[in-house]
């Protein structure tokens, strides 16, 4: 995932950030809370919509392009009646993130490990281990290709229980931060950045990226 510095500037409320290397502002923007909790972000300009979902309102870091969907980014952008879509949805890629689901044991900390499992091929890692052989941390050395969000992936080596799953892609991911929501004003705050993909043809390898973009005090509305 790209970033860039973050130095956008913008009048109350706004939705803006770097898109593709390039400035862009809405110039339009709202929240929508769901009875559930969750809240979608919605902003708009002439020819183009980002909508930004998170599955709550608490401040916190959401990531995006997941096997969990209630978090999410889109980008659309239609011009002579045709519209062009892109969002984080699961795609095969190469791994972006990991999670640790196990760390195993017998292993030792070494700096390129051959793995297992998923639905790609040629992933591998860096496996960091304490003094017992159970691995605390893992790192990418080689992304390999075809893998999708929430496969479990299996490091060769040790007792070949050490295990984690792959998190996103680097075609689909990113995160929403949500930094205030003024229950009291009806206000939400935040930053955000993703990789999206082509939502009609996932696999061509098209991506919009926002390398940085914050909301500040969008207003709430109704449904």
């Amino acid at each position: 995932l790209v970033s860039c510095e973050e130095d956008v500037k913008f009048n109350t409320p706004g939705f803006q950030g770097q898109k593709d290397d390039a400035f862009w502002r809405a110039n339009d923007a709202r929240a929508y809370l769901s009875s559930s909790g969750s809240v979608t972000i919605e902003g708009l300009n002439q020819f183009e919509e980002v909508i930004l979902g998170t599955s709550s309102t608490n401040a916190g870091k959401y990531s995006l392009g997941t096997s969990n969907q209630d978090n999410f980014a889109s980008y659309s952008l239609t011009l002579d009646g045709f519209t062009q879509e892109y969002a984080t949805i699961p795609v095969p890629g190469q791994v972006s993130g990991t999670t640790l689901v196990s760390g195993g044991t017998g292993y030792s900390t070494s700096g390129n490990v051959e793995t297992s499992g998923g639905t790609g091929s040629g992933l591998y890692v860096a496996t960091t281990a304490n003094d017992a052989g159970v691995v605390t941390k893992i790192t990418i050395v080689a992304p390999g290709n075809g893998y999708m969000a929430g496969d479990l992936i299996t490091v060769t080596g040790g007792n070949l229980n050490c295990r984690f799953r792959v998190l996103n892609v680097r075609n689909s991911n990113g995160e929403i931060e949500i930094t205030e929501y003024d229950a009291t004003k009806m206000t939400i705050s935040g930053k955000f950045k993703f990789n999206a993909s082509d939502v009609t043809n996932p696999i061509s390898g098209q991506v919009v990226n926002f390398q940085y973009g914050e909301f500040y005090k969008v207003p709430r509305s109704e449904e």
